[in-house]
């Protein structure tokens, strides 16, 4: 009796699926992946990598474990600044001095691209609650 009640504990949906390491080192790594092809293909950062991290939110929102909903909420504008630090610096920037092309680089990504980031943020949040909400 108590084997059985252990392996359905083990199967329920809180415990299935990304947990929050997964979401941590997934959903950056596929936004970098995105934003690489981006600036490959674009040469800039545009409107494939914002369609990448909504996307990537989403794909985390769906695939976290319920019981670690909130990682899927605030992962997505982690993910777009990690991926902005990392592989976007692969994108031109002309500022100056190294530390001014650094603050240059990092506001100008974050600013221009704010709704996108609010927006997937929002899709992300919604989804993840709505699953939470839905399972125990």
């Amino acid at each position: 009796m108590q084997i059985s009640a252990k392996r359905t504990a083990d199967i329920s949906p809180a415990n299935v699926g990304w947990t929050y390491p997964g979401v941590i080192i997934l959903t950056p790594f596929i936004m970098m992946v995105v934003m690489a092809l981006d600036i490959l293909i674009n040469g800039d950062i545009g409107l494939i990598s914002n369609l990448g991290m909504l996307v990537g939110g989403v794909i985390a929102a769906i695939n976290v474990r319920t019981s670690d909903f909130q990682s899927a909420i605030w992962v997505t504008p982690l993910a777009w600044v990690i991926s902005l630090l990392t592989v976007g610096q692969l994108a031109p920037m002309r500022g100056g001095s190294f530390f001014r092309e650094q603050i240059l680089h990092l506001t100008y990504g974050l600013a221009m691209h704010a709704w996108w980031i609010l927006g997937a943020t929002a899709l992300a949040a919604a989804i993840s609650i709505f699953r939470r909400g839905r399972q125990p």
